[in-house]
């Protein structure tokens, strides 16, 4: 399989994009992300309400171990509100996360091929593939983990400029982790491979799509960044009488989110469709 100049591969998912945002309007697209919209809702509601007494026998340890009991208390837990979501949020999506998109990328491949989407069905099959699908991406969420460690060790803990080369550089190692895997799923979900297979099998998609993905990447990083940038900022509506607007902060991020994976998932999978896939499943 001959190599893809980077230029064509830029070019390719620009127009993968277009393409993707074009199903915008076609709910059965939207399926696998309304599933992972709710449950992520449903943790914020969680940490919102922690104190209840069916939550805080689990969330009042997490919480507090995030900062110190103080956070226990009305309205600090507020203040680093976005923070404890993240927290929580990348076990949904180091298990969760690689179903919804295994089952986008199904739907995703019926519509670009102009077949029915069928919402349930892609659902139903990438929970058969769930095993396959969290253990190609395992070793992503690892290796972003890792990065994450030794880059807030540089930081220290502190602000300025070590803090900014630390934001920077996990940014950075994101989205290069993040263009090695990009295709992990659709080797599972539509050839049909083993986590192990298709981990040997990823060279091959990046001497095609690694371009692509790197470029396709930095777009969703860069369109999240204005709220990565309002979560230092929470202290401030805590300071000013107003913590619960941290909620609605952490809904919006979380509906950008969907909508960046959205496109990801989806240009991804038209990049894979038309540079690298086998003659049938093109």
């Amino acid at each position: 399989m001959s190599r893809f100049a980077p230029l064509e591969q830029v070019a390719l998912a620009g127009q993968a994009l277009a393409r993707t945002l074009a199903l915008l309007a076609r709910p059965a697209t939207w399926a696998p992300w309304i599933v992972l919209g709710a449950v992520q809702l449903a943790l914020v509601v969680a940490l919102w309400h922690f104190a209840h007494p069916w939550l805080s026998w689990a969330l009042a340890p997490f919480i507090a171990g995030a900062g110190g009991e103080p956070l226990l208390h009305y309205p600090e837990v507020f203040r680093v509100l976005p923070a404890l979501f993240g927290r929580a949020n990348l076990v949904v999506g180091a298990l969760l996360g690689p179903v919804v998109i295994g089952a986008a990328t199904l739907l995703f491949a019926r519509a670009f091929r102009g077949e029915p989407a069928r919402a349930g069905a892609a659902l139903a099959a990438a929970a058969r593939l769930a095993p396959a699908l969290v253990l190609v991406q395992l070793p992503f969420h690892l290796l972003v983990l890792g990065a994450g460690a030794v880059l807030g060790g540089v930081a220290g803990g502190g602000r300025g400029l070590p803090a900014l080369i630390a934001t920077a550089g996990l940014a950075a190692a994101s989205v290069v982790l993040q263009s090695l895997f990009l295709y992990a799923a659709a080797l599972v979900a539509l050839e049909r491979r083993g986590a192990l297979a298709a981990l040997a099998a990823l060279p091959r998609t990046w001497a095609r799509g690694f371009w692509a993905a790197l470029v396709l990447g930095a777009a969703g990083v860069a369109a999240l960044l204005p709220f990565r940038l309002l979560e230092e900022q929470t202290g401030l509506l805590v300071e000013r009488g107003t913590p619960e607007l941290a909620v609605a902060l952490v809904v919006a991020q979380i509906a950008a989110g969907l909508l960046v994976w959205y496109a990801l998932a989806g240009s991804a999978t038209l990049v894979y469709l038309g540079a690298m896939a086998p003659e049938d499943e093109a």
